[in-house]
């Protein structure tokens, strides 16, 4: 019985290695290799990425959004140049769509010590039952009446109610906390947004009648320079950034809800695209739809299109506080300083049951879900004043060049707020989750000087895969090819590499195509990994709208490795004299392979 399994055993795994050979011509060590592996992405035909930035526009944030507007030549000019190399290149250009909105979904307070409305059959009532208005006049109505932390309850343990709950701006507090009349607010407090305009709750937001997705489309880098629209790349830029008196998109100003809810609100603006009720102020043929007078826009917004790259941006300096809709269900903010308030003690509660905010993984679910290739970037409250991918990590911050230089100290003016106001775990916590379910993440502080480097690594996410995470670890790095194929699936082109273990990044990036890295970031290169970066920038490595990225190689076998041929007979079945353990130069982890009767291989010795 045993030597029947063991034969049955052999022969498949045979099979596998005469395949192997043949399919990829690979053999370079000299051994029969048993596992051949592959991972193939196939690049939309549209070769197009969608792009959301989602803003943080509390008092907090002036400082911040003038960054954005100041570094975004970084990210426009890689994506220039990039696109400027494909059509040299006889390639298309990457089509390109920007969105922006805001964090500010509600505002639910009660800044008193005790709560004087609790939720009680579906409505916020106080003890003589008299129901909580809403700005319409209307009651407020609430979903959760017990299981609340401590803070969120009045004394007999009822969920308490905000005794404020606002979902549109409110220009009177706002101008108040600044020291100016409500007809004086700047740009650069009022933003995108007006008095007692609704808040945008993932609805794309521009300033005025600018269009609220900016197409940086094919056609604007053909002949006439122009969208499809009839803009030019410079009146693109114009609305994303401002110009003279006119504001820019991304500017959004700082008079929105201190409960920001990035995550939250980047699912609605997805949830409000794909229904097809995201609007905008422009046709995609140029026509305006933009009432000035009720300040709504009529034209149904071209966004996302159809197989693009998603990619969401976070720019914040406080922690997501996505949570339910509701006045009892959502988070109450009480009378607690920044970083030690009601979205903090909730994040910190082990207990599930009380917790009010979404889980992270129920959002980056619907996101991972959603079946695009996708990416994010996380400019966040961090540790680090200037930090990049996995090293950054959630803490308070100190931008360097806050008005008096290194001192972070909260002021009623928004200028002086620089810093991190509250660490940004969950933030983190959904940056981490989203690279381990396979997006391109990059990470970096809200403190950092200019912001320029982050964008312009945004800019690399925005285009066609900048790696491919492979299923399982190749044996050895020079038995592992990509290439490039056709729409008919032969091969285009293969790509020169894998950088050799040791070579610096910028010597990497000077003259290889492709490397391993030790992680999903962007690093120097490693021997072997399942991780491989795409270096768009010699030009030499990109593939067409409709092409696909292949990497063929033989993989680890077993998935675990080896130290001995024992390992391999154990797991493999046969006999142990079929089998060799062969670890190849610098990898650490032995790969079985197959040995023949009389092989003077070092690995196939007793």
């Amino acid at each position: 019985m045993a030597r029947s399994s063991a034969v049955r055993a052999l022969a498949p795994l045979a099979m596998l290695a005469v395949v192997g050979c043949q399919d990829y011509n690979f053999n370079p060590v000299g051994h029969c290799l048993v596992q051949p592996g592959n991972e193939r992405v196939t690049l939309s035909d549209l070769s197009s990425a969608d792009i959301l930035f989602v803003v943080d526009d509390s008092g907090s944030m002036g400082a911040e959004q003038a960054k954005l507007a100041a570094n975004f030549s970084a990210f426009i000019n890689n994506l220039d140049a990039s696109n400027a190399n494909r059509v040299a290149s006889g390639l298309s250009p990457i089509d390109f769509h920007i969105a922006v909105t805001t964090t500010s979904v509600y505002w639910n307070a009660n800044f008193a010590s005790s709560f004087a409305y609790t939720c009680q059959a579906g409505v916020c009532r106080n003890s003589a039952g008299e129901a909580l208005l809403d700005t319409g006049n209307q009651p407020v109505t609430c979903d959760r009446v017990g299981s609340v932390l401590p803070d969120q309850a009045n004394t007999s343990g009822v969920a308490g109610c905000g005794s404020t709950f606002d979902r549109s701006y409110d220009f009177t507090g706002c101008a108040q906390a600044n020291g100016v009349p409500i007809a004086e607010v700047p740009p650069a407090v009022a933003g995108v947004a007006a008095h007692l305009a609704a808040y945008p709750r993932g609805d794309f937001v521009s300033w005025n009648g600018n269009p609220r997705v900016l197409h940086f489309d094919k056609e604007l880098y053909g002949p006439t320079g122009r969208n499809r629209q009839g803009f030019t790349r410079e009146q693109l830029i114009n609305f994303f950034v401002g110009s003279g008196t006119n504001g820019g998109n991304i500017v959004v100003g700082t008079c929105g809800s201190g409960e920001e809810q990035a995550l939250q609100a980047a699912r609605l603006a997805l949830q409000k695209a794909l229904d097809g009720k995201q609007k905008d102020t422009y046709t995609i043929a140029g026509q305006p739809a933009w009432d000035a007078t009720t300040r709504t826009a009529s034209a149904t917004a071209e966004w996302p299109r159809p197989n693009s790259k998603l990619v969401i941006a976070f720019v914040g300096d406080e922690d997501d506080c996505s949570s339910p809709d509701d006045a009892s269900a959502g988070i109450v903010m009480r009378a607690d300083d920044t970083g030690a308030d009601a979205c903090v003690r909730d994040w910190q509660s082990t207990d599930p049951a009380r917790k009010k905010q979404f889980p992270v993984g129920e959002l980056v679910d619907y996101l991972a879900g959603l079946g695009r290739q996708l990416g994010a970037a996380f400019i966040f409250p961090a540790e680090q004043t200037s930090c990049s991918g996995t090293s950054c990590t959630p803490g308070l911050c100190c931008q360097e060049n806050c008005p008096t230089a290194g001192v972070c100290t909260q002021s009623i003016n928004p200028a002086n707020y620089c810093g991190a106001q509250a660490p940004g775990h969950r933030l983190y916590d959904a940056a981490n989750q989203l690279r381990n379910r396979g997006a391109d993440v990059i990470a970096g502080s809200v403190c950092d000087g200019d912001f320029a480097t982050l964008l312009n690594e945004l800019a690399e996410i925005v285009k066609p895969p900048a790696g491919l995470t492979l299923p399982t670890q190749p044996a050895e790095g020079q038995i592992t090819l990509l290439r490039i194929a056709a729409r008919n699936g032969q091969t285009r082109k293969t790509c020169n590499g894998p950088a050799p273990a040791g070579t610096t990044l910028d010597a990497a990036r000077a003259s290889y195509d492709w490397w391993f890295t030790a992680g999903r970031e962007v690093s120097a290169p490693v021997e072997v990994s399942q991780n491989v970066y795409i270096n768009q920038g010699t030009g030499n490595c990109v593939a067409d709208a409709g092409e696909t990225y292949s990497a063929d190689y033989i993989a680890l076998n077993p998935p675990s490795g080896c130290t001995t041929r024992d390992d391999c007979q154990r797991v493999l079945g046969g006999r142990p004299e079929n089998w060799g353990c062969y670890t190849p130069p610098g990898t650490g982890r032995g790969t079985c392979v197959c040995c023949e009767a009389g092989s003077t291989a070092p690995e196939c010795q007793p």
